[in-house]
């Protein structure tokens, strides 16, 4: 038996009246109920931090102000090492990443996944505890997730009541979205997409991980497409170029990848002139032939151009948009204008290569194209042709040439972009 609890009080002898005092407070304190240790874990596991918070003895005691804090923290241990164990800590969390404090509905945070089950996927995000995923809730690309991924989560349920709700999927969705938002400002990000199906007044919805977006019919392509379901189903690159804050619409263009990359294709025509190429009728006018190849390049062949059998057709207006058709590139004359040809013995353009023929300065045989009262125009090689100044010639000498005849000339410098050739006499 507790001879403590048993204790009587001495009242009425000739005893002091604090120790009496004392003597009483000590008796209460001994006759209150042993209450049982108190768990704060539910059923799964989980410690229970608001059931904790409210019985913590921290609440009455007074925090140490001899220990250095950050963001407001306190510490209530008077030990030794009370200082050095807060460092730790503090050490631990900001290695881990951001500390989560407080939750939101409808916030998105990054966390990382702790532990997938048959029931719920955690999610560590830096909070006093975990967010819990409903496994069968997600789609099968969630469900594959696994210990250490990272991921983004949406906040739908708070610890209230019971634990903290979130879907990945539609954190997921959120963080596409926003970043979709964003590019539109940017204009140089290209996503993959998938045309789902077309809508009314012309347009198709494309899906980018989750989010529909709206591309009109005329951002679909360079050019108008022939067949307009012939894209539905398909996946393609489209940069977002625009977002409608009243109807939460983003739109996409394929069109402003494709020009993305003339530039480039330009250059590759360039090193691989002369050689077959095929590409797809987009249309046709009375002088021509319009041919959309490479992808995202467009060039039109002219009607003098075009082989016996393929002009037979035109002239009967049965070449159709979409039919295939075969060509050589004739010229690059910048990147929106391209020159076809289907005749092999066709004059190419002499000025694409021109630079790998001539090594300035150099003296070449040439031909007096024309007589000018300022000088002679002076042709080097069929379609490049340069002035040879009256200064350079002297009045004299000029009056010896006519056209046609053979003249010795230097180079000195050639300028493709302006096709000029600079000539002097030589020395």
């Amino acid at each position: 038996m507790n001879n403590e609890k048993n204790k009587r009080v001495r009242i009425g002898e000739n005893i002091p009246k604090e120790t009496q005092v004392e003597e009483l407070k000590t008796t209460v304190e001994n006759l209150k109920p042993e209450t049982a240790e108190v768990s704060y874990y539910d059923e799964s596991g989980e410690f229970m931090w608001d059931a904790y918070e409210a019985t913590c003895p921290s609440k009455t005691k007074k925090h140490n102000p001899h220990i250095k804090t950050q963001n407001g923290d306190r510490v209530y241990s008077r030990e030794s090492y009370a200082q050095e164990m807060y460092d730790m800590l503090v050490d631990f969390d900001s290695k881990r990443g951001k500390i989560v404090n407080d939750l939101n509905l409808g916030e998105i945070h990054e966390g990382t996944i702790y532990a997938v089950s048959a029931e719920f996927i955690s999610v560590d995000i830096g909070y006093r505890e975990h967010v819990y995923v409903k496994y069968d809730k997600e789609p099968s690309d969630v469900q594959s997730l696994k210990p250490g991924d990272e991921t983004s989560v949406l906040i739908t349920q708070l610890p209230n009541n019971a634990h903290v709700l979130g879907s990945i999927s539609g954190g997921v969705r959120h963080r596409v979205f926003m970043d979709l938002r964003d590019a539109v400002e940017d204009g140089r990000t290209a996503w993959v997409g998938k045309v789902t199906h077309m809508i009314e007044n012309g347009g198709y919805m494309v899906n980018i991980q989750g989010i529909d977006c709206f591309m009109p019919g005329s951002l679909a392509g360079i050019n108008k497409l022939h067949d307009f379901s012939s894209i539905i189903g398909t996946e393609m690159y489209v940069v977002p170029v625009s977002f409608s804050p009243e109807r939460g619409t983003l739109v996409v263009s394929h069109r402003k990848y494709l020009q993305a990359l003339i530039p480039g294709e330009i250059e590759k025509l360039k090193e691989n002139q002369g050689e077959s190429l095929t590409g797809n009728v987009t249309g046709s006018a009375k002088y021509g032939v319009f041919v959309e190849f490479n992808g995202c390049l467009t060039g039109m062949i002219h009607n003098n151009d075009l082989d016996e059998e393929t002009l037979v057709k035109f002239k009967a207006r049965q070449i159709l948009p979409g039919e295939e058709i075969t060509f050589i590139v004739k010229d690059v004359i910048s990147d929106t204008k391209i020159t076809l040809t289907q005749k092999a013995n066709a004059v190419m353009n002499p000025w694409h290569d021109i630079i790998t023929r001539y090594q300035m300065p150099c003296v070449v045989e040439a031909t007096v194209k024309t007589k000018k009262d300022y000088g002679l125009f002076i042709t080097i090689e069929e379609g490049v042709t340069g002035l040879l100044h009256i200064s350079e010639v002297g009045e004299d000498i000029m009056d010896v040439f006519k056209n046609g005849d053979k003249i010795t000339v230097q180079i000195t410098r050639i300028d493709v972009d302006s096709m000029k050739v600079f000539l002097k006499m030589p020395q």
